[in-house]
């Protein structure tokens, strides 16, 4: 938003300027959040009354901004990728607008960001038709959120059917085939014996 502060004007209707501003005052924030982090460990504890927290370190808060920066990044690149090519946008506007929509996605707490997001990409993209721009969106939550979600059930439905229906029976299985076998060794010596 500060190096495209314009991309961000399509969304919020503020002057670029304005944008800038709140970019510039945004990433100071972080900064002295990490300033705030690297000035002691007594610093990042947090609490009263018998609770308390402790915030992880910069170094570890770094990993995890980076973390999320690259997944954004990603994501908004398969969202550039997945664009009309005509009219054109470049990737740095529509990574602006990509992020601050998942941001308002994020803030309205709804299950995916569903409809929030779509609907805010709509209006800060006006230059292409509704018809294209609803088609990639729709494209994009089927590769973002059905196909992960798709082989993560599949995965975790297999380990569960493992670990609840197999192991058990197997388990079973053994113990029977154990019993089986110590009652044929103890048979022949009640034969013996009688």
């Amino acid at each position: 938003m500060a190096w495209h502060p314009w991309a961000a004007s399509a969304m919020d209707l503020l002057p670029p300027s304005m944008n800038r501003l709140i970019a510039i005052g945004c990433l100071a924030g972080i900064a002295a959040y990490f300033v705030w982090l690297m000035t002691g460990e007594k610093r990042r504890e947090l609490g009263q009354n018998g609770w308390k927290v402790v915030l992880p370190s910069a170094r570890l808060t770094l990993v995890q901004v980076l973390i999320g920066v690259v997944d954004l990044g990603f994501c908004a690149l398969a969202m550039y990728l997945l664009m009309p090519t005509e009219p054109y946008i470049d990737f740095v506007s529509l990574a602006v607008v990509f992020i601050l929509a998942t941001l308002l996605g994020f803030a309205s707490h709804a299950p995916g960001s569903l409809g929030v997001f779509d609907a805010a990409m709509l209006v800060a993209l006006p230059q292409f038709s509704k018809e294209q721009l609803v088609a990639t969106l729709v494209v994009f939550r089927i590769l973002y959120f059905l196909i992960p979600f798709g082989i993560s059930i599949s995965i975790m439905g297999t380990r569960e059917l493992w670990l609840n229906v197999v192991q058990p029976w197997q388990e079973r299985r053994r113990l029977a085939d154990a019993c089986t076998a110590k009652a044929r060794v103890r048979q022949p010596v009640n034969s013996r014996q009688s």
